[in-house]
């Protein structure tokens, strides 16, 4: 099984010799039943034949059945003769191999059998996968012109090989190959599927080599279009697609439309019609509304009324792409009243494709259209007999209602949405389908009809929550913030903050509970500050899991947020700890993030009467990050700076740009290499202290270093374009939101001595219980060590104890005993046999004794665990 994957695998050498081990493999097979059926014929010669003619008739049998064995033998490993495909599939070249002779006395000649596999398929073995394009570039440009004319004579690998690299080959011969360009392709007219498939795949690099090919290429795209393969025709499809990509004004119309024309008018082939619709859904946007709305549009109109279904469909499927692209005139009087004949047909594919396309639909009509046409059809739709159909009705239900103005949406429409969690309804599509759309537009539904209808909903809100789906529940929680928007504070606080809380302490999915905390500052906002004091403790809590990092970057992203919507003193005392902690994440996302949110505290504790110490104060957590002996604090430090450099205060000026400087000097080389990127892009962008003297002594410096420069990347790749221009977009939302803020006056030069302690009235509850419980913890475990230990030695002591007990006792009976042996010679026997049993007897409660202990001691051990699990279980809780 192994040697037959790797005759498909890209690794050439192996596929060789997989090739030529499956060869000798076969060959040696074939050599041995030849051998065992002439040794089972000789043997037959070699018997004496008897009198009876039974047994000459069944030897006669026995001698035609063998030649028969052995003709079929060889035969057998050439049934595939006939099968073209498993002919390529192995390569073998069936005259020379059906003319090998092995004879009985023959040996076995494996290197001669390896030559002439070599023969019929020679390749270069030492060939490596990276060089892939070794053999071509060994050519000159006369040979490998030959080879590409001469491609069909070549053997299956060299033009599996060459076909996969045409284009490359085209641009090694430049001018010579664009002249030849069409006799090469006519080459592969007549090759098998796979060499076709390769050649298609290749035809939109070698019109983007040269535009000299676009003649030649869209010939045989046209060609390959009309074939009777189905999937060539879809692949020259999508070739044909990228091509149009390319081509100016008036050419896609001239070069692609007839060819898409004649295939639509095909009447004796289906495939081509429905190949023709989808090219026509797909270049309907290329070719624009007045080619649209003059051919595409009625082509696709005329082949929707086609006697066969599969030709219908598609032109349902393809109808929304070419409405996207013609005029609103155009659509409500040609094709919408198409669309609404389609839908009441009675045949099931051609509904299914009006159904499934129906909120496309939606989308383009009218208010009129939705009220008096498609509220009807949808109604239609949801009592239809077929099953799939009902429930993709029901499955639009939800969008449907949100596009219809709330005086015009009918009573029977909130009627069926209210149905949708109902056992026959929400089974209707596998995997709970309709379910789920009921849960995702549960807040459009509710926006439109009002909040008059909250009770009726809060119903259906509570049943889809009770299913306890993971989907639903993800979708349900993080679209908590718009329903609390709608429905108002007070309701909110009823009917929304028991789930909310459910979700903290009791969910056990974590996709559930990121869904929640993703959007749970824009939640807060409608609160009061009591309220959103309360849910702050919860954040304690829940970044305090290690393991849940995305948890704890969706908080830092949300910092900024709650910088603007809560209160100075509880930015102070609760949102500013979990944030410098978050700087500390093990996580780097996190410490990104969270770093780069620091400067909105500034304008969140701007308007307080104690801003002053209160800046003072961040400033010094944030001089801590600076000073520390681990590197990627200093790593946040400098994110922190880049983001505060932009702010109109001189706080980065009088307090942080000197502790910045100094880093330069910093042992750690991405740490220099990350203030080198926070100063390139202050420049670059322009920021406010783009032109400060020392900074600009520091980034030259930095931009000489060796170091530095290994690390920088000189030319960016797409991702890092986009992740600048992210970023640009931040620092200008920065400066816009600083412009539009009055300005603060400057903070005077403190020393370090004069700088003010942080004085917080109230330490914060949670803090303390933390710290309670940790240093219970630590006794805790002092008290089950040293528990441990007594137990230990406890044990030890009995132990010893009942050692020398026993020995002691064994020692008094063989003394015992030795003294009766010379003083009583002369007693009984039976006095003998008393002592004996009399022994027999203690030595039997000694064993009772030590199996008593053993058994107390191993229950005193499991009373034990049993205390020491309750202790855990209820440090955990």
């Amino acid at each position: 099984m192994q040697e037959q994957l790797y005759l498909y695998s890209e690794n050439l050498e192996m596929k060789q010799i997989c090739i030529i081990n499956n060869q000798i493999g076969k060959r040696i097979n074939k050599k041995n039943k030849i051998q065992k059926a002439n040794r089972k014929i000789s043997k037959i010669k070699l018997k004496k034949l008897r009198n009876s003619r039974h047994q000459i008739r069944r030897l006669k049998i026995n001698n035609n059945r063998l030649k028969n064995l052995k003709r079929k033998i060889i035969e057998s490993n050439y049934k595939f003769k006939g099968n073209k495909y498993q002919k390529r599939k192995l390569n073998i070249n069936l005259k020379n191999m059906y003319n090998i002779k092995i004879s009985p006395k023959q040996k076995s000649d494996d290197r001669s059998i390896m030559n002439q596999i070599l023969k019929e398929e020679a390749f270069f073995l030492n060939q490596k996968q990276g060089d892939i394009h070794s053999f071509i570039l060994d050519d000159d440009q006369d040979q490998l012109l030959n080879k590409l004319l001469n491609i069909h004579k070549m053997t299956n690998i060299d033009k599996e090989n060459y076909t996969k690299h045409i284009s490359y080959c085209v641009r090694n011969l430049g001018q010579k190959s664009i002249d030849k360009l069409a006799l090469i392709m006519e080459k592969y007219k007549n090759e098998d599927e796979r060499f076709q498939i390769m050649f298609i795949e290749q035809l939109n690099l070698i019109y983007e080599g040269s535009h000299q090919a676009q003649q030649p290429v869209i010939q045989i795209l046209s060609f390959f279009l009309l074939n009777s393969i189905l999937k060539i025709k879809e692949l020259a499809g999508c070739q044909l697609t990228k091509i149009a990509l390319h081509l100016q004004g008036d050419e896609k119309g001239n070069q692609l439309l007839p060819i898409i024309i004649k295939m639509a008018h095909d009447d004796l082939n289906q495939d081509n019609r429905i190949v023709a619709l989808q090219l026509m859904g797909k270049l309907s946007s290329m070719f624009g509304i007045q080619l649209s709305e003059s051919f595409i549009a009625f082509e696709v109109m005329s082949l929707g009324e086609d006697s066969k279904q599969d030709v219908r469909r598609e032109a349902v499927n393809q109808l929304p792409l070419v409405a996207k692209v013609v005029g609103k005139d155009f659509f409500n009087k040609k094709l919408f009243p198409f669309y609404m004949k389609r839908c009441k047909e009675s045949n099931t594919k051609v509904k299914t494709a009006c159904v499934e396309h129906f909120l496309q639909i939606v989308e383009l009509s009218s208010q009129n259209q939705k009220t008096v046409d498609l509220t009807p059809q949808i109604l239609q739709f949801q009592n239809d007999s077929n099953k799939y159909i009902k429930g993709v009705a029901y499955r639009c239900l939800a969008r449907f209602i949100a596009a219809i103005e709330k005086e015009k949406i009918e009573p029977k429409l909130i009627e069926n949405y209210l149905k949708m969690a109902d056992s026959d309804i929400r089974e209707l599509l596998p995997e709970q389908q309709v379910m789920f759309a009921c849960a995702y537009g549960f807040p459009a539904v509710l926006q439109t009809v009002g909040v008059a209808r909250w009770q009726q909903l809060h119903k259906l809100f509570n049943h889809l929550w009770k299913q306890k789906n993971e989907r639903i529940c993800k979708t349900l929680a993080a679209s908590l913030h718009e329903i609390a928007k709608i429905i108002g504070a007070e309701r909110a606080e009823i009917d929304l903050f028991p789930i909310l809380e459910n979700i903290f302490v009791k969910e056990p999915n974590d996709n559930v509970l990121m869904g929640c905390v993703k959007n749970l500052s824009q939640f807060l906002k409608i609160f009061s500050d009591e309220k959103k004091e309360a849910f702050l403790e919860i954040f304690f809590f829940i970044q305090k899991d290690q393991k849940k990092w995305r948890i704890r970057e969706s908080i830092a992203n949300q910092l900024d947020e709650m910088a603007l919507i809560f209160p100075a003193d509880i930015i102070f005392k609760m949102i500013m700890p979990i944030a410098f902690k978050l700087c500390t994440d093990n996580v780097a996302q996190v410490r990104k993030i969270a770093s780069s949110k620091i400067f909105s505290f500034f304008q969140g504790i701007k308007n307080s009467p104690l801003s002053e110490q209160y800046k003072i104060c961040i400033i010094e957590s944030m001089i801590g990050f600076q000073k520390s002996s681990v590197f990627y604090q200093r790593q946040s430090f400098v994110q922190m700076c880049s983001k505060i450099m932009n702010l109109e205060d001189d706080i980065f000026e009088k307090y942080l740009l000197q502790p910045l400087l100094e880093l330069a000097l910093d042992k750690v080389q991405s740490v220099k290499y990350m203030l080198y990127m926070a100063l390139d892009n202050h420049q670059k962008n322009q920021g406010k202290l783009s032109k400060n003297q020392q900074l600009l002594d520091i980034y030259n410096s930095l931009q000489n270093d060796k170091t530095i420069k290994s690390l920088i990347k000189y030319t960016p790749t797409i991702e890092t374009k986009v992740q600048e221009s992210e970023s640009n977009q931040q620092d200008n939302s920065i400066n816009n939101q600083q412009s539009t803020i009055s300005q603060e006056p400057q903070l005077e030069e403190i020393d370090d001595d004069e700088i003010p302690q942080r004085q917080v009235q109230q330490e914060p509850e949670i803090l303390k219980q933390l710290r309670e419980e940790k240093q219970q913890f630590i006794k805790k475990q002092e008290e089950l060590q040293q528990a441990q230990l007594q137990k230990e030695l406890d044990v030890n002591i009995v132990e010893e104890v009942q050692e020398l007990s026993l020995n002691e006792n064994s020692e008094a009976n063989l003394l015992a005993d030795q003294s009766t042996e010379l003083i009583q010679n002369n007693e009984s026997q039976e006095l003998q046999q008393f002592e004996q049993l009399q022994g027999q007897g203690e030595q039997q409660q000694k064993q009772n004794e030590g199996l008593q202990l053993n058994e107390e001691y191993q229950q005193g051990s499991q009373n034990d665990q049993k205390e020491l699990n309750t202790e855990e279980d209820a440090q955990q809780l």
